[in-house]
């Protein structure tokens, strides 16, 4: 089953979606008063801007099983302080967690099969102060962490082989050593913030 584009209106405070749900479509939930929503087992995608400005929800647990969190997801969702992200998720996509000012820790190293982490998937969280990024991660986007002022300590579980480039492409890249969770946090918000990163 499938949660339409535009499918629930703005007033919806909480909703109950069957298990038959895989799929939850664009702007399925967009600026709505919604505060809770127990998300189903079989979950495998969530659509663009699926809750973008849902200025009320103040937790999610996303399911075993999604793979990735699209573009916007939760852009401008500042009550969020609490997220529970599966092991299965291999992307963060373009502004998913944009301006999560709420939020002050995430923890992303049970997400074993994360690859990529996408451009400014978590800026503007200026309440986020800590971040772990799992082995397996690979890529992180331009100012993917840009305007996360207060952040203080990223650690990386794997600090081999980290380049960082002013290009997409990875050209004329450099190397980063990122064994120092204060210094790797001061790169990312700050230093190489407008910079594209890449291991191996």
């Amino acid at each position: 089953g499938v949660v339409g584009a535009f499918a629930f209106n703005q007033t919806i405070q909480t909703v109950n979606l069957p298990n038959s749900i895989k799929n939850i479509g664009f702007y399925s939930f967009l600026s709505s008063t919604l505060k809770e929503i127990p998300l189903p087992e079989g979950l495998t995608s969530i659509g663009i801007a699926a809750f973008t400005e849902c200025s009320g929800l103040t937790s999610i647990a996303l399911p075993e099983g999604l793979t990735s969190i699209g573009n916007d997801t939760f852009n401008g969702c500042s009550s969020l302080t609490s997220i529970t992200l599966p092991s299965s998720l291999t992307s963060i996509g373009d502004y998913a967690f944009y301006d999560c000012s709420s939020l002050t820790n995430i923890d992303l190293s049970k997400c074993t099969s994360l690859t990529s982490i996408e451009e400014y998937a978590f800026s503007g969280c200026d309440g986020l102060t800590s971040i772990t990024l799992p082995e397996g991660l690979i890529s992180i986007g331009y100012r993917a962490f840009g305007g996360c002022i207060n952040l203080d300590s990223v650690t990386f579980e794997n600090t081999e082989g980290w380049k960082r480039s002013t290009s997409s492409d990875m050209s004329s890249s450099s190397s980063v050593i990122v064994t120092n969770p204060s210094t790797n946090a001061t790169y990312l918000k700050n230093t190489y913030v407008n910079y594209y990163w890449q291991r191996g």
